[in-house]
């Protein structure tokens, strides 16, 4: 059965995950198998501070963690105070809506490029405005991690993002941080007792090395484009957002509800159709006979 659930049930490109674990092993065997600092092991660490320094964080110190929501409460721990809280967009990644519920806002959450679960990509001028509504930005990456340049950087921004979603199989997210910040997210992380598992640290680089993530990437970016010729609306690589007359059989191969991405209870019409977890040819086949 086609699964639109959007985690990595199955994988068509076997023999590239198999030849990344390989490469984990074989250039650094014990290593990738025994915990490393705190703050991430060295070679993981450098590619990811070069691939966040292309979107134009090129100061900023990463740090990895074990989920996207690991990194949130990180932020949430350092920068909030009792009876303050996160301002998300609506919809949203739903890992931020467990702090959107009060108000003052202290920081505001933001999805620059490709956001969960809709799609929609900020000009310069919309993150300007949204930085300027509160004393702290946090940009989330886990999507446009791959994607163009970061259009405009306020000066006090947090990045977090989960890196699943680059390679079948990965369990990974980090945080980054200014300067200013990274002994103080150093300390907490080291308090937290937050060891993110070497071996994901070391796929991760590998993957990326391999060119591994960017043939996963060009794969889903096949599927994203067979849901915009059976559907007619905008996807991403990741997922789609659609309005259809009928939610049932959606939902029964998986979709998630809109309304799961809402804070205020909104978009319930809506499901979100994940892409990672089907080949094209079941999306094809699937698309093809459901009546729009």
């Amino acid at each position: 059965m086609v699964d639109l659930s959007g985690t990595w049930i199955k994988n068509s490109d076997v023999d590239v995950v198999r030849l990344v674990h390989e490469t984990v092993v074989r250039e650094f065997g014990k290593r990738a198998l025994q915990y490393t600092d705190t703050a991430g092991a060295p070679e993981p660490r450098e590619e990811l501070r070069r691939i966040l320094a292309v979107k134009g964080f090129t100061k900023h110190e990463v740090y990895f963690t074990t989920s996207i929501a690991d990194s949130i409460r990180i932020v949430a721990e350092i920068h909030l105070d009792r009876g303050e809280c996160i301002q998300p967009e609506d919809p949203t990644q739903r890992e931020v809506i467990s702090y959107a519920r009060c108000g003052r806002p202290k920081a505001v959450y933001i999805q620059p490029h490709w956001r969960n679960p809709d799609g929609y990509i900020y000009s310069a001028g919309e993150l300007e405005a949204a930085s300027r509504s509160a004393p702290l930005t946090i940009y989330d990456l886990t999507y446009g991690l791959l994607a163009g340049e970061v259009p405009y950087i306020p000066e006090n921004v947090v990045v977090v993002g989960s890196l699943d979603v680059l390679f079948p199989g990965l369990h990974l997210a980090y945080v980054a941080v200014p300067p200013s910040l990274s002994d103080y997210y150093l300390n907490v992380l080291e308090a937290s007792y937050l060891h993110p598992p070497t071996y994901m640290q070391y796929l991760f680089y590998a993957a990326v090395k391999s060119g591994a993530v960017y043939a996963v990437f060009n794969s889903l970016a096949r599927r994203r484009d067979l849901v915009r010729q059976y559907l007619g609306v905008e996807a991403t690589p990741y997922f789609a957002w659609l309005r259809p007359r009928d939610k049932t059989i959606f939902l029964k191969h998986g979709a998630l509800d809109g309304s799961a991405f809402s804070w205020r209870g909104r978009f319930g019409e809506y499901v979100r159709l994940g892409l990672t977890s089907a080949t094209e040819e079941e999306l094809a086949d699937f698309l093809s006979k459901i009546p729009l």
